[in-house]
């Protein structure tokens, strides 16, 4: 019998001081944020020269002309270190997030970096970007001394509130990294009290959204630091910061940013966006998946390594290299590779008889990660850091043909599922290359991990009945089946490995054929999936409508409901206002 893995169940960064470390603990050190800032440490902030009152007045016209925005939040921090106001492409952001005024325990200002920045306000505003200020402090004890004190609490959000104003921003990102035992209650009474300060000062509109770590890490009390529930209700946003998978002190190059592991990356680490997306998307519930915005880096990492071959050894960490300079590096000959089982580019070459590789995203590995951004229904995707690419068009490119016009929902996903034409039915199919990613925990078995690539199948019955599901796999492959009353993971009806048998109402049902994940490692393949229904004795189809609107019964697809999928996938796409 397979043994259920625990689902994943929190996100902080915590350092849990002597705590063991492992490849599923936090990285030792700074947070991918806080390792940036300390790099640029003493620079002065970069001139930002001013948009012309030309350029300014472009944007405005490409405002008012456009219908609307991206379809989803794309979030963009902007460090103060960072250039070119005239190499963003402003319509392909809903938020910039100008990056950071430093704090200290006490909540007093260590360094503006340039704030207020006008030239930056105007530029995004004239194209309708909201900014967000960034206030910053990583020191663990010095965020749960803040958090502790009244009195500290009120001062720090009294400074935020005027450096927002003082500056013209529209709302405040909140990244306060390295959280430890006993900050979890007073940092969620901090944030409400935030939320409750500015809205005091009429900034109603003004949102919130905190970055945090791509895993809820608890501490050493097994309490995972941020109650992410508690915090959405009063801030905007959760904003992932989904680059720290492979980090400086990792004993294993990799991607930042990885997307998934197979049994050789399993090896090296038990993390990649899949998990990570799918416990959170479980602790915050389907309702707010739309708060979660899931960061990528526009960065990666060299190493010198063991050998040119990915899940190499990391023999020492050289440093970070941005997407232009990779660009740069592949331009003057190196080779680009690309690795299948996480999706991502690398290059690597010998220097004296050492290997060097680098990691990094390009617009063929970002597509991979925007795709399960939408599979998971999220709120949209963020971007470490802005400028990083350029003076390269190929990144914004990709923003744009995903999110300024969103492509439809893959057929057989959960915003378009495949029709059960007539029953008894059968297919063959595979998840290797399935349709969607959105379910990953069930309520009728909620500590199977399935987070998976999945198949989706709407089934229409006029009249109650038995309705048996069976799904057949092969070696190496562990696919479940799962009946559902609606496309929520709350909506289970039954789940099986091999077979399900339910009593049913009339009405539409989903079948679900998902993969699940056994020790990180998703156990997708092929499958045959065979549906059949029994009526209940005595039971009969209502009578039929008039010819132009019949359809089939008992498991047909009537006419009517051939809209159900395309409505389905209308409201998925719908975002709350911003």
């Amino acid at each position: 019998m397979r043994t259920s893995l625990l689902a994943l169940g929190c996100l902080a960064f915590a350092a849990a001081a002597g705590a063991a470390r492992a490849d599923d603990d936090p990285p030792p050190g700074a947070s991918p944020h806080a390792a940036e800032l300390a790099a640029h440490g003493g620079a002065p902030p970069a001139v930002r020269a001013p948009l012309s009152a030309d350029a300014l007045a472009g944007l405005r016209r490409a405002r008012a002309a456009r219908a609307a925005g991206p379809s989803r939040v794309v979030y963009g921090y902007y460090p103060y270190w960072v250039a070119g106001l005239d190499t963003i492409r402003w319509a392909s952001l809903t938020h910039l997030a100008w990056f950071s005024i430093e704090l200290d325990a006490t909540g007093a200002v260590t360094a503006s970096h340039g704030w207020p920045d006008a030239a930056t306000v105007e530029a995004a505003h004239a194209a309708g970007v909201k900014v967000d200020l960034t206030f910053t402090l990583f020191s663990g004890a010095g965020i749960k001394a803040l958090c502790a004190d009244p009195a500290r609490r009120a001062a720090t959000i009294a400074t935020m509130i005027e450096r927002m104003e003082a500056g013209g921003a529209d709302g405040i990102s909140v990244d306060f990294e390295g959280l430890i035992d006993g900050t979890r209650d007073n940092f969620t009474t901090f944030i409400r009290e935030l939320r409750a300060g500015l809205d005091a000062r009429g900034h109603l509109a003004a949102e919130i959204s905190i970055a945090g770590p791509e895993v809820n890490w608890a501490g050493a009390d097994g309490v995972p630091e941020f109650d992410l529930p508690a915090l959405l209700d009063s801030a905007s946003y959760y904003f992932v910061m989904g680059y720290g998978y492979f980090w400086s002190g990792s004993s294993t190059a990799g991607p930042i940013g990885i997307l998934d592991v197979d049994a050789a990356w399993r090896a090296a680490t038990s993390w990649s966006m899949e998990r990570t997306l799918a416990g959170f998307a479980s602790e915050v519930g389907a309702a707010r998946r739309g708060q979660i915005i899931h960061g990528v880096p526009y960065y990666g990492r060299e190493w010198v390594t063991a050998s040119d071959q990915p899940v190499a050894a990391a023999q020492s960490h050289v440093g970070a290299v941005t997407y232009s300079a990779s660009a740069t590096a592949l331009a003057g000959g190196r080779s680009r590779r690309w690795d299948p089982a996480t999706s991502s580019p690398y290059y690597a070459w010998q220097v004296g008889g050492a290997w060097h590789q680098v990691w990094y995203d390009d617009a063929d590995s970002l597509a991979a990660k925007y795709r399960m951004v939408l599979d998971q229904d999220l709120g949209g995707v963020g971007i470490w850091a802005l400028n990083y690419d350029a003076p390269h068009a190929d990144l914004w490119e990709l923003l744009d043909a995903t999110f300024a016009g969103e492509p439809p929902p893959p057929a057989g996903s959960r915003g378009a599922p495949a029709p059960i034409a007539s029953l008894p039915f059968h297919v063959d199919a595979t998840t290797v290359d399935g349709p969607g990613r959105y379910f990953n925990r069930y309520a009728c078995a909620p500590t199977a991990i399935e987070d998976g690539r999945e198949w989706v199948y709407q089934v229409e019955l006029c009249q109650p009945g038995q309705l048996t599901a069976t799904v057949t796999d092969g070696a190496g492959v562990d696919v479940d089946v799962h009946l559902l009353s609606a496309l929520t993971e709350d909506a289970c009806v039954a789940r099986d490995d091999a077979s399900l048998t339910a009593e049913v109402a009339a009405g539409t049902y989903y079948v679900v054929v998902d993969s699940f994940v056994a020790n990180q490692v998703s156990a997708e393949g092929g499958f045959a999936l065979d549906v059949t229904f029994a009526p209940t004795p005595g039971t009969a189809c209502p009578v039929p409508p008039a010819p132009e609107e019949a359809g089939g019964c008992c498991g047909g697809a009537p006419a009517s409901s051939l809209g159900v999928a395309p409505l389905v996938a209308a409201l998925l796409r719908r975002r709350r206002g911003r």
